[in-house]
C-alpha cells in the first residue's frame, strides 16, 4: 500500500510540473488477459522530446492472473512501464503509436519485463493492444486492451 501511495504522490509531483509545453497526461484502463481475464486502470505522463518521440512512464493497476478460491478473490498488482513512445502522423487528427520499453511489476511476486505496445490516436483519445513478457518468470506475460484520454499539462 505504502508502494501505491508513493507512487501517486510521484505522478501528482510529475503532473504539478506541468507547466513546460509538450507534457500530456493519459488516464486509461481496460481488460487483461493473463490465464484469466480482469481489468486494469492507471495513467501514462508524455514527455515531449522531438516531433515524434516522447518518454512515457506510467503506473497501471490491474488484476494479477492466478488462482482465484471463490468468486470475487481479486489480486492486485501495478507495473510500471517507462515507455519510448514513436508517434506517426497519418493526418491532421489522426496519429499511429508504437511503444517499447522495460517495466516494474509491483505485484506478489515482483516482476520485470519488457513491454511493447501498439494503438492509433484520435485527437485527444487513444485506443491501443500492449504486450507485457515478464523476464523473470517466462511463463508470466499479461496482453492489455486500453482506451484512454490525454490531457494537455
Amino acid at each position: 500500500m505504502k508502494r501505491i501511495w508513493l507512487l501517486s504522490v510521484l505522478m501528482i509531483l510529475l503532473c504539478a510540473t506541468g507547466n513546460a509545453k509538450g507534457i500530456e497526461l493519459e488516464p486509461r484502463a481496460g481488460a487483461s488477459y493473463s490465464k484469466v481475464w480482469g481489468l486494469h486502470m492507471g495513467a501514462l505522463v508524455s514527455f515531449r522530446v522531438s516531433d515524434i518521440f516522447y518518454f512515457q512512464p506510467g503506473a497501471l493497476v490491474n488484476t494479477v492472473s492466478g488462482e482465484y478460491n471463490k468468486p470475487g478473490d481479486w489480486n492486485f498488482g501495478m507495473d510500471i512501464p517507462l515507455y519510448a513512445s514513436f508517434r506517426m502522423s497519418v493526418d491532421g487528427a489522426m496519429k499511429v503509436r508504437l511503444n517499447a520499453g522495460p517495466f516494474i511489476g509491483l505485484s506478489s511476486p515482483a516482476s520485470l519485463g519488457t513491454a511493447v505496445e501498439g494503438g492509433i490516436e484520435y485527437h485527444k483519445y487513444y485506443v491501443g493492444v500492449s504486450w507485457m513478457q515478464n523476464l523473470i518468470n517466462e511463463n508470466s506475460a499479461r496482453l492489455h486492451f486500453s482506451i484512454g484520454y490525454k490531457f494537455a499539462l
